[in-house]
């Protein structure tokens, strides 16, 4: 891969192509840590994610890379020439966030970067990376990271306060006189999250606006049903029945247009409710959700999606009908638009808006997942 077709993949944040790439050339990833000698802003950052996703992409194929690379850098930090040092925390965090399972088991070791103040930050970083996927891991490293959440530089105050925030557990170790400290401070630091760069304040890394997820299948006697789901503290925000790594791609961008300072954390438990009702829906045990939802769109789209939660269950009606009831008989086709952009599939069920001729129309996880869900309610109607 010649410098420019990588730099092209960075700037597009193509992991698509770049798993490709990392299948068919294993040195993609030299040429990754080559380019994170020096940083330079987002094209930085976008390049320490990048390496993250190769070291994942080649362990699916050749179980035992991930960890290797892992000991190589640890290696490289005890050579004098530091020849694969350079912002060595910073790719080790991106590693083991992408590799939870097989490189976790290295929390320890990485907190005890924290003792050298040349890596303070990228390893309070790449806790904060690893806590969004596997808190498990960084719960029991309260005692390495919470003391900067008194240090003097706020670059270390702000990453502190993330990996406190995410990790969920610590609010009893923080003395309360630090905890109304960092509630108030409004001293500001930019920070790579969710494939962003932004500038945020010690105060919203402290108690940021967190939205949890997850994928699960989900089986019924018919049918494998790959759901993702996430969470604000308001309600359910998102349902998807895509593959996992497209909705996560979806989610991503519906955050960045409409919560952008949010923070998107990999957990089950704030979406166990959900989960559980709609595991009672495709097992046609349940017809109505009793969910708190937390919708953002613009006041039309939140019309017709209001609109969507009136149809009742195994009943289609047509995107005219729709139209009509929102006082706007000739929108049919902005109404197609507004249900297409549904960010809460079934619970508000988009599916059930059909053609005028009856004709199964677009559906944002693929026609084949419509007529499912039109089959399984009409049958469950029986």
């Amino acid at each position: 891969m010649i410098r420019s077709e990588l730099q092209r993949i960075l700037l597009e944040k193509d992991w698509q192509l770049l798993r490709e790439k990392a299948v068919e050339d294993r040195g993609i990833v030299q040429r990754l840590m080559s380019r994170i000698f020096v940083k330079d802003g987002l094209q930085f950052w976008r390049a320490i994610e990048g390496l993250g996703i190769a070291a994942q992409t080649i362990e699916e194929h050749e179980p035992g890379y991930a960890v290797e690379l892992v000991r190589r850098y640890f290696g490289s930090l005890n050579e004098e020439s530091g020849e694969t040092a350079w912002n060595a925390a910073e790719a080790i965090g991106s590693i083991l966030a992408h590799c939870p399972d097989e490189c976790g088991h290295f929390n320890r070791m990485y907190s005890g970067l924290l003792a050298d103040e040349s890596l303070n930050e990228g390893t309070l970083w790449g806790l904060a990376q690893l806590a969004a996927v596997a808190p498990e891991h960084v719960f029991p490293l309260a005692e390495a990271v919470l003391p900067f959440l008194e240090s003097s530089n706020p670059e270390l105050r702000g990453r502190a306060s993330l990996v406190q925030a995410i990790v969920d557990g610590w609010e009893e170790k923080i003395p309360e006189p630090i905890e109304k400290e960092l509630q108030g401070d409004q001293e500001k630091i930019e920070l790579y999250f969710n494939e962003q760069l932004q500038v945020y304040s010690i105060a919203e890394l402290f108690q940021p606006r967190k939205v949890h997820y997850w994928h699960e299948d989900m089986e019924t006697n018919k049918w494998t049903w790959t759901l993702t789901v996430a969470s604000t503290s308001q309600g359910l925000f998102w349902v998807g029945l895509g593959e996992p790594e497209v909705e996560e791609k979806h989610l991503q961008a519906y955050l960045k247009r409409w919560c952008p300072q949010a923070f998107l954390v990999k957990r089950r438990v704030p979406n166990a409710q959900v989960i559980e009702q709609l595991k009672e829906y495709f097992s046609g045990q349940r017809q109505c959700f009793t969910l708190p939802l937390h919708q953002m769109g613009t006041p039309f789209q939140l019309s017709v999606w209001a609109e969507l939660s009136k149809i009742p269950y195994g009943v289609t009606c047509s995107y005219g009908d729709i139209a009509q009831r929102i006082g706007n008989p000739k929108g049919q086709r902005a109404v197609g638009m507004a249900n297409h952009n549904n960010p809460i599939g079934v619970i508000v069920p988009c599916h059930r808006v059909i053609g005028k001729s009856g004709a199964l129309t677009g559906y944002a996880g693929g026609i084949h997942l419509k007529e499912r869900l039109i089959v399984l309610e009409q049958q469950s109607c029986i």
